[in-house]
């Protein structure tokens, strides 16, 4: 259930799903369970911004994974805090993260898993202003999951090559992305990840100069993540100038 109310971005709901269920792998001492419910839970409350929480149930779930002997598991909460440091603006120490990630999911031969891992490397090295060194590595990343049909691995990639082509003033480029993206959350039914896109889109229309298309955008963003309770709410406050 917790992982099912994720998905579509019932935030509140996943995470009182996922605390039962936490309470109930700890009850039967099953390790494995314990990583992958605390894992799940404190990426949750990552997009919440409950930053203290998240960490905490991140690096329970990886010392649990470790305790059980999963390297995949290890290497499923290693990106998971690569992605808490991302957001807190550390982005050396999620490059690290995800890095040792990719390692260990190219050695279990997890194709897919590994290109989840580049792509979080690749976005902080975006962040950290290393977007040419980030661009082959997510076109890569693009390949694999379209090869691989993961519906939503497409979604999120275009969407991080949009930010990409935004920042870096390929504004055609980012449309074109992003556009791709909304195609793929509008399918999937995801409000919150539409709206996280929509959010991309409102700074590309900010930067063609459409100001109306641009607050149209922002606003309706900015409602989706109010109603499902996500961090970007307090941290998206108006628009950056």
């Amino acid at each position: 259930m917790g992982l099912a109310c994720r998905e579509p971005g019932h935030l509140t709901e996943a995470v009182h799903f996922l605390s039962q269920a936490a309470t109930l792998s700890q009850a039967l001492d099953d390790q494995v369970g314990i990583g992958h419910v605390l894992r799940i839970r404190g990426s949750v409350r990552l997009e919440m911004g409950e930053y203290d929480e998240a960490r905490a149930d991140l690096e329970q779930s990886l010392a649990a994974y470790r305790r059980a002997g999963s390297r995949r598991g290890v290497a499923l909460s290693l990106r998971s805090m690569g992605l808490y440091h991302r957001a807190r603006e550390d982005y050396e120490t999620s490059m690290t993260l995800c890095a040792d990630a990719a390692t260990i999911f190219g050695e279990l031969g997890d194709d897919l898993m590994h290109s989840y891992a580049v792509r979080a490397h690749a976005k902080a090295q975006m962040r950290s202003g290393h977007s040419a060194e980030a661009l082959p590595r997510l076109e890569a990343v693009l390949a694999t999951v379209r090869a691989k049909d993961d519906r939503w691995g497409q979604a999120v990639t275009l969407r991080v090559l949009g930010q990409l082509h935004l920042a870096e003033g390929r504004l055609d480029l980012a449309q074109d992305y992003l556009d791709a993206a909304m195609s793929i959350w509008d399918a999937m039914e995801t409000p919150l990840w539409r709206a996280r896109t929509e959010y991309d889109l409102a700074l590309l229309h900010r930067s063609r100069g459409d100001a109306e298309a641009a607050e149209a955008a922002f606003t309706h963003a900015r409602s989706v993540f109010r109603a499902r309770g996500a961090r970007e709410y307090a941290e998206y406050g108006e628009l950056p100038v």
